[in-house]
């Protein structure tokens, strides 16, 4: 499987996890819900049980009257306690505005009080059932000593003495089974049918990672063919040039030549005119030559190519300082090719767009450096600075520069990136950074001192 599709699996088989996952802690926290609720109905059920049986034997006796029959009390409760139906009962009064534990299984509770706020008169009035969580307080610690988890539910009653009274019944639960065996029976549904929609899905993913590979690799075939169009179109040019335009004016330079040799002693023939065409025609067969020259650059190292690029540029252009310091065969084929092209686009860009000719500019202007080199962890650096207009480089690459954007991408394609630094009146600074395809070095690399090559005839300082 190709790398593309390694890596649609690797972020199917993520995303497929992440969903799981999400899903997994949506169905624990619904089984959560759901066993609380399922924990709270049934502690409500088994106290209306309880209050079913003990209830009416409890309204019998008068709680303020003084001494109550424990043993008889709890006779009417025992059954329910050694079942584990419940873990504890008991009985509140009010007295003088203040709830009093009135009879409890637990002998050390009775007697116990609490202030009679509106929580407990709701207790002591409401006819609905209320089951509640236990609280981890003061008051509860003989119930939280206990093993498990329980529930109180309040059952209002009036004893026999009319005074309003309540049940306190503290039913035993377990959320925690409860909610893992929801959760048990929900995710075996959930994660089987993530699983058979991430196996339906898949055939999908890869189609889309094939097709936009496919797409990427267009895309970097269109950037490269872009840098690649410019040399292509002079090389037509000069194909043409070669073919047809050279060899016609060097035909009507040798016909000239060819009535002055036969004709010269005639006194009606404007020799010196002829003269002048011939002269024209020659001087522009030669420069044409030279154009052709430069149309079509001669293959070679790097180094030689750029060097050729540097002399082939226009009278007028700034004076350039080239260094080239790398190994021998320190870069491939390709490589060389990419930088090459690379570093040409980004001259050409610096001649054409820094104005280091401008009027408000002297001596400090007109200076490119161009610096190719090995950097660290395998890596060729090729810098191109001038000392020109600049720009703000925070506010995105100057419109039309189309040049510099292919550069951008085509690096990027090549495994490597772009840096640039610039400013107004600061000049403008590119610094491409290209991986090396490994391979070992040869017997006789060694470092090779750098070469510096300024455009001959031309002055650091123009006016």
């Amino acid at each position: 499987m190709t790398g593309p599709g390694r890596s649609a699996l690797t972020r199917h088989a993520l995303v497929t996890a992440l969903v799981a996952s999400l899903l997994a802690g949506l169905v624990m926290a619904g089984s959560w819900w759901y066993a609380r609720d399922a924990a709270r109905a049934q502690a409500e059920r088994v106290a209306r049980h309880v209050g079913a049986a003990v209830l009416v034997p409890l309204a019998q006796r008068d709680y303020a009257a003084g001494a109550l029959d424990r043993d008889v009390l709890l006779t009417d409760v025992a059954p329910f306690l050694r079942s584990g139906i419940v873990d504890r009962v008991k009985v509140w009064t009010v007295t003088a505005g203040t709830a009093r534990v009135a009879f409890s299984d637990e002998a050390r509770i009775e007697g116990v009080t609490a202030a009679y706020d509106p929580t407990w008169q709701r207790r002591f009035t409401d006819g609905d059932l209320r089951a509640m969580t236990v609280p981890r307080d003061a008051e509860h610690r003989f119930e939280n000593g206990l093993a498990g988890m329980r529930m109180e539910v309040f059952l209002p009653f009036h004893d026999a003495g009319g005074a309003a009274a309540t049940l306190e019944v503290y039913v035993p639960v377990d959320v925690g089974r409860t909610t893992r065996d929801a959760a048990a029976m929900l995710l075996a549904v959930v994660l089987a049918g993530v699983a058979v929609l991430a196996v339906a899905t898949l055939p999908l993913t890869l189609a889309l990672a094939r097709r936009g590979e496919r797409r990427r690799r267009e895309e970097r075939a269109v950037r490269t063919r872009g840098l690649a169009a410019a040399e292509l179109a002079r090389r037509e040019l000069a194909q043409r040039l070669h073919d047809d335009v050279i060899p016609d004016l060097a035909g009507i330079s040798l016909l000239l030549q060819a009535v002055r040799a036969r004709g010269r002693a005639a006194d009606d023939v404007p020799w010196e005119l002829l003269d002048q065409a011939d002269g024209r025609l020659s001087g522009d067969v030669a420069r044409l030559r030279g154009l052709l020259d430069e149309l079509v650059p001669p293959v070679g190292d790097l180094a030689a190519a750029l060097r050729d690029t540097v002399d082939r540029l226009p009278a007028d252009a700034p004076d350039v300082r080239l260094r080239v310091d790398l190994p021998p065969d320190a870069l491939t084929g390709e490589t060389q090719r990419l930088l090459g092209r690379v570093a040409g686009e980004l001259l050409r860009n610096a001649v054409t767009h820094a104005a280091a000719t401008t009027v408000d500019v002297t001596v400090e202007l007109g200076t490119v450096d161009v610096t190719v080199g090995l950097g660290t962890a395998g890596a060729v650096v090729l810098t191109v600075a001038d000392d020109g207009t600049g720009f703000d480089a925070g506010r995105g690459r100057r419109t039309g520069h189309i040049g510099l954007q292919l550069v951008h991408r085509v690096v990027e394609d090549g495994g490597g990136h772009v840096d640039l630094t610039s400013a107004p009146g600061a000049g403008t600074t590119v610094t491409v950074t290209v991986p090396v395809a490994a391979a070992p070095p040869p017997a006789d690399a060694g470092h090779v001192t750098p070469v510096t090559r300024a455009r001959p005839g031309r002055g650091a300082v123009r006016r």
